[in-house]
């Protein structure tokens, strides 16, 4: 198990009750302005060059280049911090874990304080977009 996994397990135990993870998405509160989905367009290159080993699905077409849009599941505590992570449309292991550790490694305290008493879960998205022209 890695550090960072240990201590993301150890902070959800002294958190309070966790909450399932949601199935319906709509249900779910979006993150509004979260500053991951400005920043992750420029993860594009990363990511594609999963895309380009042929391992991973779910990129479609996009005005001749590549679009791929996955929502994000955050489990957070009232003050910001992220217990859980979930991509969930990735399609991708490799892809999730990349995503994941970017988002724990500069993206840790981007997101709202709601001040709640019990962890909640929240919504958001992160894009892609890349080109394999010439």
């Amino acid at each position: 198990m890695s550090l960072m996994l240990s201590l993301m397990l150890a902070a959800a135990a002294a958190a309070g009750p966790t909450p399932p993870m949601p199935q319906d998405l709509s249900q779910v509160p979006v993150i509004d302005g979260w500053l991951g989905r400005k920043i992750s367009p420029r993860w594009s290159e990363d990511v594609a060059r999963f895309y380009r080993r042929g391992e991973c699905g779910g990129a479609v077409d996009h005005e001749g280049s590549r679009l791929l849009e996955i929502d994000m599941l955050f489990l957070l505590s009232g003050d910001g911090k992220v217990l859980k992570i979930a991509p969930v449309n990735a399609r991708c292991p490799e892809v999730e874990q990349f995503v994941s550790n970017r988002i724990l490694g500069t993206l840790r305290n981007s997101f709202p304080k709601t001040g709640a008493a019990d962890p909640t879960w929240m919504r958001s998205q992160v894009r892609f977009l890349w080109s394999d022209a010439p």
